[in-house]
């Protein structure tokens, strides 16, 4: 029983047997300072008495049974125990009392990106595309466990260590998953239509009341990446009904002065990001792969969304022409009959040659049979205005069987 794990473990399955582990967590930590307070409970830091090594616990009051706020955090922690990322914040132990639940996580102390960007006003383009590059990473592990996070905002982006003045590099962890849901994948009968998260950072198509799909995610990334580069979000209405106006009925601007540092692959990025149509959206499997966070640019960009992926697999279908045998565009010209070969009278074959005491060609063996059968039929009582009958085609459109165009 040295770990935690194993004690939370112990506990839900053999209560009985271990009465004693009915002790509330703060006998197995030591608290310390509190690092934040949220409406759901508040964080502190932690040290585990007997291995000395440091942890945050969240503090939750047990709510009442059947309430949203038990639906909620049971959902955080179903879905904090099935995944694994670096930068998805890692669940170590689960404890319950009659009154409060504590979830024990890695410490993060560098706070949250909302803290730090308040100290440093904005951040540079290059701590930017880290940081967007590390959530795109966990977004795409999230979407591909069909787990949509429907709240990615600054305060709920940690970073993991204390950052110097010196050091550009930025480790993040994605927390809070209140409002996360597993959808059952693509198709409209997994639309979702619950709008929830936070207003600044939410999908126009999560307020329309429409229904929507995992791709609100991508648009708070966007938001997300919008605000680091230049400290203010991209739209600032703060209700509902005038925020999704403003978003309906104006693009995405770079107003501030900092924009004029900021790169073009940044900016046309945000406008992919930020597409109001989610059909039109750039994934957040797109974003990954894209040229501004990979910084290879060298590779050809990735179409934004798919229908432009669809759009630029027809351009080049259609640009696959034969250039040997060229199809004709125009029905009015007259193309050049090409010059037969006209073989000379040594090459002529015997039948090509004619008779000079006639004048004319010697029969042909398709000739000899037609007379034969000419010959044939006028034996068997056939008159004279019957041989055309037996030699002309039967006509085969009586036998033709008719298809059906009904699959």
């Amino acid at each position: 029983l040295e770990g935690s794990s194993c004690l939370v473990t112990v506990y839900i399955t053999n209560v009985l047997f271990f009465p004693f582990l009915f002790l509330s967590p703060k006998e197995i930590y030591e608290f310390g300072m509190k690092l934040g307070q949220g409406s759901f409970g508040v964080v502190y830091e932690a040290t585990h008495i007997e291995t000395q090594t440091k942890w945050a616990i969240k503090e939750v009051c047990r709510p009442a049974a059947g309430s949203s706020k038990v639906v909620m955090v049971d959902n955080e922690i179903e879905i904090l125990k099935q995944v694994n990322h670096a930068h998805i914040i890692h669940l170590q132990a689960v404890y319950r009392t009659a009154t409060m639940i504590y979830l024990v996580t890695e410490l993060c102390k560098g706070g949250d990106l909302r803290q730090l960007l308040q100290r440093k006003k904005f951040f540079t383009e290059d701590e930017t595309r880290n940081i967007i590059g590390s959530l795109a990473d966990a977004v795409v592990y999230l979407h591909k466990r069909v787990t949509v996070h429907r709240d990615l905002k600054l305060e709920n982006i940690l970073v993991k260590n204390s950052l110097n003045e010196d050091d550009s590099s930025i480790d993040i962890k994605v927390t809070d998953f209140g409002l996360s849901v597993k959808t059952g994948g693509a198709g409209i009968e997994n639309i979702m239509t619950e709008a929830c998260g936070t207003l600044m950072y939410m999908a126009p198509e999560m307020m329309s009341d429409r229904g929507y799909s995992q791709m609100c995610d991508v648009w708070s990334i966007g938001v997300v990446m919008y605000m680091l580069l230049c400290g203010e979000p991209p739209f600032t209405s703060k209700r509902k009904a005038l925020l999704l106006k403003e978003i309906m009925n104006t693009e995405v601007r770079f107003p501030q002065p900092i924009w004029a540092t900021v790169s073009d692959a940044a900016k046309n990025l945000l406008t992919c990001l930020l597409k109001v149509d989610p059909a039109y959206r750039m994934s957040a499997n797109q974003l990954l792969e894209n040229p501004w966070i990979t910084g290879d640019t060298n590779v050809p960009a990735v179409p934004s969304n798919i229908f432009e992926m669809m759009c630029r697999h027809r351009e080049e279908k259609e640009s696959n022409i034969d250039y040997l045998n060229p199809p004709s565009h125009s029905k009015n010209k007259q193309t050049k009959k090409p010059k037969t070969f006209e073989p000379s009278v040594k090459q002529r074959r015997p039948q090509d040659k004619k008779d000079f005491s006639t004048g004319q060609k010697p029969p042909t063996d398709s000739s000899k049979a037609d007379s034969q059968r000419i010959s044939t039929s006028s034996k068997v009582g056939l008159t004279p205005a019957n041989h055309q009958l037996a030699l002309r085609p039967i006509p085969i459109q009586n036998k033709i069987k008719k298809t059906s165009h009904i699959k």
